[in-house]
Order: C-alpha cells, then sequence, then structure tokens
C-alpha cells in the first residue's frame, strides 16, 4: 500500500475559479508597482518604499508559483492527461507574462550605482533582502535590455522548457516488451526501470538492452531535443557574453568557478574509487575484475522487499533518533498526505521535492519500488521537504530556496541518517556487506558519475554549439568519458552507449544541473563529520543552516561550521572517509571469495 497526494492546500481542482483569481491578482499587483519603474535604478526609493517594492513582488511571485507548481504537479502525476497538460501550460504561460512586468526591476537593481547599493545594504529596514541585492547584481555584467529581455523569456516557452517538456511527455508513454520468467510483458518506464536490480541476471541483461534500444529506436527525436538545448544554450552563452559555457551554472549556484573546477578535479582523481569498487563487485559475483554493464546494479545476495509502511517506519525511526523535533516534522509529511509515492503507467519517472514557497507544504514524488534503494530514495526526498519547511521558518520567497549546490544538504544528510543507524544495528556481515555496497554505490552515482555527466554535457554544449551533432556522435563522447570514470572495471553493453539519451538533466533549463549533485553530497560528508565529531552540539548548527535557506553563499554556509569551499583537502576528505567504506566492503569481500 502507498500513498497518493492531497493538493487541495494548493486548490480544489482544475476548475477552482481561485486558479484566475490568483493569476489576476498577481497582474494587478505587478502593474501597480509600475509606480516605483524608472526611480528604483536613480536610487530615488526610500527603503521603506524598495521594502515595499520587494515584499509586493514577493507576493505575486507567490501567487505564479502556486499557480505554475500545481500544473507541473497535475502533469507530472499523469503525463498522458490532456486535462493536466492543459493547465500547466496555461500556468507556463501566465507565469511568464507575468514575469515579464517584473523583468524592469532585476535591470534597475543592476543599473544602481555602486554607492546606491552600499547606502541600501546598511539600511536595517533592508537587512532581510541583503543577499537578495547581492545575488541579482551577479548577473550584472550579462544583462540585456528590457525588451530583449522580455523577449527571451517568452521564448523561452519554445525553448529549453518546451524541448524538456516535449521529451519528458514523449518518453514517458514508451511501452517496453521485455521477456521475463519465459513470458513477454509490455511494461512502462516507471515499472521496467526497477528492474535493473532484479536479481535475476538475465531479466537485467535483457532489461538493459531492451530499456536503451527503446531510446536507440527513438533517436531522431532524442537527438533532435538534445541538439536544440546545446544550440541554444551556446546562444544564450554567445549573446550575453558569458566567459564560459558554464558561467551561467555558476551564477546560479552562487559560487566560484575555481572552486567547482577544484572540485571537479578532485573527483576526476579520485575515479579509481569507482574502479575499485566494481572491481571487487565483480570479485565478489565470480566474474573476475571486470563487472557486466548489466550487472552494475545488481543486488548482492537475496533481494528483500519491504512495504511501504516498513518503509515510512525505518525512515521515521531514523529522524527521530537523530531529533525529536525533524522526527515530528517528517511524520507530518505522511500525516497530511504530502506524498505521491504510487507506480503509475503515465507517472513520470524519477524522484523530486517540489517546495512551491514558504506559504505552502512542500511535497514528494516518488514511485516506490519495496527495495532498500527506495527507502533510501524516501529519506532523501524527505530531507529536502524538511529543508524547505525549516527555510520558511526564517525566510521569505526570495531567500527561500537555497542555490542548487546547497539545495542537496538536508537530503543527503537524511541519507546518511538513515545508513548510519542501519550500520549500528546490523549484526550480519551479509546485511551489512550490501548496505555498504548500497552507500558505495550512492556516493559513485552522485558524484562521481553526476561529474562524469558535466564533463560530457560541456563537451557537447561545446561541440554542439557550433554544428548539429549525430546521435552517434553523442554516444562516442559518451563513452570516451564513461572509459574515464570506470577504467577497465566494466564491460558494458554496446546498447549502454544510449544511456546519455535517458538522462533527462541534460535537457533541463538549468544547464549543467548535476554538479550540483556531486557539490551537494561532498558538502555533505564534510557536514556529518563535524556531527560525528561533535555530537549533539552539532545539531543546533546544522538547524541554522537548513534555516538560513537561500539567504546565504554556499562559501559562507561552510565556514559557520567550520569548512573552507576553497581547499583541495576539504574536497578530498569526502572520499577518504568513502575510502574508508570501500576497506570495509574489500574486508567483507575478501573473507567470502
Amino acid at each position: 500500500m502507498t500513498s497518493k497526494w492531497d493538493l487541495s492546500f494548493l486548490y480544489q481542482g482544475i476548475n477552482d475559479p481561485e486558479i484566475d483569481e490568483d493569476l489576476n491578482q498577481a497582474k494587478e499587483i505587478a502593474d501597480e508597482l509600475n509606480k516605483y519603474r524608472g526611480k528604483l535604478k536613480n536610487g530615488e526609493l526610500s527603503a521603506q518604499e524598495l521594502l515595499e517594492l520587494f515584499q509586493q513582488t514577493e507576493k505575486v511571485q507567490t501567487l505564479v508559483s502556486k499557480g505554475e507548481g500545481y500544473g507541473f504537479l497535475l502533469f507530472v502525476q499523469e503525463t498522458t492527461n490532456e486535462d493536466h497538460k492543459a493547465i500547466y501550460a496555461k500556468m507556463q504561460q501566465q507565469e511568464v507574462e507575468i514575469q515579464n512586468k517584473l523583468i524592469w526591476i532585476t535591470l534597475e537593481l543592476n543599473d544602481l550605482q555602486e554607492k546606491l547599493v552600499e547606502k541600501y545594504l546598511k539600511n536595517p529596514l533592508l537587512s532581510n533582502y541583503h543577499h537578495f541585492i547581492e545575488v541579482q547584481r551577479l548577473q550584472k555584467p550579462y544583462l540585456l535590455s528590457e525588451p530583449v529581455e522580455q523577449v527571451l523569456l517568452q521564448k523561452s516557452l519554445v525553448g529549453n522548457e518546451a524541448w524538456l517538456k516535449f521529451y519528458q511527455e514523449y518518453t514517458a508513454a514508451f511501452q517496453y516488451e521485455v521477456e521475463i520468467e519465459g513470458k513477454i510483458k509490455t511494461l512502462s518506464p516507471g515499472e521496467i526501470y526497477p528492474l535493473i536490480r532484479d536479481p535475476n541476471p538475465d531479466t537485467r541483461e535483457k532489461v538493459f538492452k531492451t530499456y536503451y534500444q527503446k531510446y536507440a529506436e527513438n533517436s531522431i527525436a532524442i537527438s533532435h531535443c538534445f541538439n536544440n538545448i546545446w544550440k541554444n544554450h551556446g546562444q544564450n552563452v554567445d549573446l550575453r557574453k558569458y566567459p564560459t559555457t558554464m558561467t551561467p551554472a555558476h551564477i546560479r549556484n552562487q559560487t566560484d568557478e575555481k572552486i567547482v573546477q577544484t572540485m571537479m578535479r578532485i573527483i576526476k582523481n579520485n575515479y579509481s574509487l569507482v574502479q575499485d569498487y566494481y572491481k571487487l563487485k565483480a570479485q565478489l559475483m565470480g566474474q573476475g575484475e571486470k563487472i557486466k554493464g548489466s550487472d552494475l546494479y545488481a543486488p548482492l545476495g537475496k533481494v528483500i522487499k519491504y512495504t511501504w509502511n516498513e518503509a515510512k517506519q525505518m525512515v521515521l525511526d531514523a529522524y527521530k533518533e537523530f531529533d525529536s523535533e525533524i522526527g515530528d516534522i517528517i511524520d507530518g509529511f505522511f500525516q497530511r498526505n504530502l506524498v505521491d509515492s504510487e507506480v503509475r503507467k503515465t507517472k513520470r519517472t524519477g524522484a523530486f521535492c517540489v517546495g512551491i514557497a514558504p506559504d505552502f507544504d512542500p511535497v514528494i514524488h516518488m514511485s516506490y519500488d519495496g527495495t532498500a534503494d527506495g527507502i533510501s530514495t524516501l529519506a532523501h526526498e524527505l530531507g529536502h521537504g524538511l529543508h524547505d519547511l525549516f527555510s520558511g521558518r526564517k525566510q521569505t520567497l526570495f531567500n527561500f530556496h537555497p542555490p542548487l549546490v546547497a539545495a542537496e544538504t538536508a537530503s543527503v544528510f537524511g541519507q546518511q541518517i538513515l545508513i548510519e543507524k542501519l550500520l549500528k544495528i546490523m549484526k550480519d556481515e551479509e546485511a551489512k556487506l550490501k548496505l555498504l555496497a548500497s552507500q558505495l554505490e550512492d556516493a559513485i552515482a552522485t558524484i562521481s558519475r553526476q561529474t562524469m555527466y558535466v564533463f560530457f554535457e560541456r563537451e557537447c554544449h561545446e561541440k554542439g554549439a557550433k554544428e548539429n551533432l549525430s546521435a552517434k556522435q553523442m554516444s562516442d563522447i559518451w563513452d570516451k568519458h564513461v572509459k574515464d570514470a570506470y577504467g577497465d572495471a566494466v564491460d558494458f553493453l554496446p546498447e549502454q552507449s544510449w544511456n546519455w539519451a535517458t538522462i533527462p538533466h541534460f535537457l533541463d533549463p538549468r544547464v549543467f544541473y548535476c554538479y550540483a549533485y556531486s557539490f551537494g553530497m561532498l558538502f555533505v560528508l564534510g557536514l556529518y563529520q563535524k556531527y560525528r565529531e561533535e555530537g549533539q552540539i552539532f545539531i543546533p548548527k546544522y538547524k541554522r543552516i537548513l534555516e538560513a535557506g537561500g539567504s546565504q553563499f554556499p562559501i559562507d554556509l561552510a565556514a559557520s561550521v567550520g569548512l573552507d569551499l576553497t581547499k583541495p583537502d576539504f574536497w578530498q576528505a569526502g572520499f577518504d572517509y568513502l575510502r574508508k567504506l570501500l576497506e570495509d566492503f574489500r574486508r567483507i569481500v575478501e573473507e567470502r571469495t
């Protein structure tokens, strides 16, 4: 028995008159704010007037986010439902129209002379918006005129967002025919994907081949999506004169290019961890030193299935043991029906948490498959929701969402809480082996593999901005970066060269989205080591980080607990911790083989 959302805290349904009432109110407020237009850039607004401008803009964006979020949540529940697609499209269109009315605020903030900025930053009335002003001005060198910015925003509906939406609808409708235990079954994406962890190696191989072959058969449509993303981003880079193709991501993540380059270099230097792990897994599975590509996610030993209630209880117990207040907050997600965990044929694949605004509960989307990985995913997404609720305590909308590199803080920390609890109570070496494998594979997927994605993505962006890349070229680029990460530890199936085509993150309007996962997990491993050193006295510090939301730069969040993101040693420390886990894993493997 799984669970479904109750979204009535947003609207009562797609015909709820409050939807149009909210949109009309947002438009009215946005129009009223024009009375400040032209005065902001000249520093003519008093601190009280600027405060009102910011607060009213937040009200507009909250109303817009409520509508757009509702449309999105309906769409991902049933991606083929025409009514849901229509309401989502309407909300996206309305969002763009209303945001176009507010573009002048960002432009005028960036036109302000430095001495006027300093005047506003020193005023205590505006203390809640200091960080917001600083972040907005990171875009100053790259902004264009208001008419051009309005056109770009309007065109986004038929740019990256449109290609991502098409890809999601198109691939969500895929049907896979695969032989399982002698019977041909027709499966949806949500039904086939969990079978990459099936205990039967023949089933795993058939599933891998069938899954990737479907993307190969649809290569014309899919490669067209990807090529438009590469070209669209390349045009934006040229138009705004960004120094590198990744600069927009660094601005969005409120971090420094040198920090990201250092992190990626350290991760690449530690690709040997990936290779050492999979050689040990191959040894454990009797495959010598080279594991078969379809066995990357193979379960070790008997697969144990857990009911939804068992999964909930394990996660709740872990959070409550860490901190009773946090445990009660997590329990609230289940009590208020904020988790949609049911597996459905046309439901979007993947798992995520949507925090619309401080005024609304966050909701969690996942397809629970009964596995230990499913339990870990639940702990992860509940961590996101926890972060949103803590942030909502202290932050208004402009500072509500942390940048992506800090957005994984509570989610990955939650997974660590769950895993540490399970490791403590496990006496059986077999169970411990499986848990260590799960933790190492999760770290490899989140840190090393996501960074490999970025290397692939960067090369495709740089080449794809200048020429149309064939599906074969993208597969060749993919294979090259896979080889860097996995070395000679894995014997990949030919079909796995199509893996790039299955990853929607590459189509996300937030280009170079993936390094935020690597950054986030290594950041959390640093935080978690602090918790292990300090014990209970660390928990209030942790809560303050969550309450900070998006009100501080990531480098300052780290510094608040004594961590320095500029140092290579900080990033290496995460791998030192993982190496210890790998040695524990190696010891058990060598005892058994």
